[in-house]
């Protein structure tokens, strides 16, 4: 039996409880959407490189665990930029040298200004008014404090598992490699293609072992961080997408890092850039066609050793561009709507419920199409637009590709 969306209220004031159910017509557009989308293994392309509508935001609503938001009753104690930097960050270095910056709990808002804002921000990019994957705009809080990664995960350190374990990457696995970057296709989406012989010892690129890892799936992550947790006698996974958020954004409210103009990403992170475009023409000039003169903007046309740019107010580099970064969530394309229960137009996130502790859908229509996960913050191929701070996309979770790495985060308790 399929059941329908309700509202309950909990008997402890300020809290209301929503379960989101699947709808008969639901389920009818997802066996029609399906094979579509089933075969849809390389999107994050289609949206990092031409920054084009995913097929997901033509997908059904779907089934969203049970989740507690706060409606009235106490606020929770939101970070500031000033908050956070004011408070210095518990900082340590594990076995593998993975630098660890501390996060207190604490609320933010999370999500995309409004359309037409984003649009006038952003009047030499394309795609000017971003997907309404990342909207409305709504408040979270986070109830425990945490540790992540100051940088993602470097070939190095990749490397220093991959000895110990004997592990194989899905890439070296499943016969057809990881997606690479062609540059001799002509145009498009032709430029990113399977290839064999691409994996993460091999990308395609010269990497030292200090750049991100890439070629790596969700899966090898997620072996990665079992394999370190054993190793440091501490629970490793994969941020949530809140989580992810939070650090990134360490109390800023703009769409990048400097502000909300494009132009100030290039201090921060390794976007496509001029460097790009000089080496590979077409490559940024259809995402974005300012600042494309010699010397202007990142200055690296792949990947670029991890933290080279400047750092967030809390320590954290390169959550703008360098490589997308694969979270735990199971990706779902209205789940900022469902979770909050307002339109993906609407404008004021203090008029919403806030949201405490999300860690994404428990499952949806299309999972049964394939395992797809969220990730966030751009690649050294994706415009400045769809390396903003709120940005999300997606891939399956054996999927790798040559712009995808990750970052991990290290549980604490309340008392560290």
């Amino acid at each position: 039996m399929v059941s329908q969306a309700v509202t309950t209220r909990e008997s402890e004031p300020g809290f209301e409880t929503r379960a989101f159910g699947l709808r008969p017509r639901d389920i009818r557009a997802a066996e029609e959407a399906g094979k579509a989308f089933g075969s849809a293994r390389s999107r994050v392309a289609e949206r990092s490189v031409l920054s084009s509508t995913s097929i997901s935001r033509r997908l059904p609503t779907v089934a969203v665990r049970l989740i507690i938001v706060l409606t009235i009753g106490p606020l929770v104690s939101w970070q500031s930029a000033a908050t956070l930097a004011a408070d210095a960050p518990a900082v340590a270095t594990n076995k593998i040298g993975i630098r660890l910056i501390g996060f207190p709990p604490g609320g933010y808002v999370r999500g995309a200004i409004h359309g037409d804002q984003l649009r006038k921000n952003h009047p030499f990019s394309t795609g000017g008014t971003g997907s309404h994957d990342a909207r409305p705009a709504h408040r979270v809080k986070l109830t425990r404090p945490f540790r992540i990664g100051a940088t993602e995960v470097t070939v190095g350190q990749f490397r220093t598992f991959v000895v110990a374990t004997g592990y194989r990457t899905t890439a070296e696995q499943n016969g057809t490699g990881a997606l690479a970057f062609c540059p001799a296709a002509e145009k498009g989406l032709d430029q990113f293609a399977m290839n064999k012989e691409c994996t993460w010892r091999n990308p395609g690129f010269e990497q030292t072992d200090d750049h991100p890892v890439v070629c790596v799936s969700w899966q090898d992550a997620m072996a990665f961080c079992r394999w370190l947790s054993e190793v440091e006698s501490v629970t490793y996974r994969l941020p949530t997408e809140a989580e992810w958020e939070y650090a990134a954004r360490a109390g800023s409210t703009t769409s990048y890092l400097g502000g909300d103009s494009a132009d100030t990403v290039y201090a921060y992170g390794n976007v496509a850039d001029a460097a790009l475009e000089a080496a590979h023409p077409g490559m940024t000039l259809r995402q974005r066609i300012a600042r494309l003169g010699k010397g202007e903007g990142d200055g690296f046309v792949f990947t670029a050793p991890v933290a080279s740019l400047q750092p967030n107010q809390r320590g954290l580099f390169d959550t703008h561009g360098n490589v997308w970064e694969w979270c735990s969530d199971k990706f779902h394309p209205r789940y900022y709507t469902e979770l909050t229960g307002a339109s993906a137009m609407s404008r004021d996130p203090s008029a919403l419920p806030v949201v405490v502790d999300p860690t994404g859908p428990d499952t949806t229509i299309h999972h049964q199409y394939g395992d797809w996960r969220t990730v966030r913050g751009g690649a050294w191929c994706s415009g400045p637009l769809t390396s903003r701070t709120a940005e999300r996309s997606f891939a399956e979770s054996s999927d790798a590709f040559v712009y995808t790495g990750f970052r991990v985060v290290a549980e604490m308790v309340a008392t560290e």
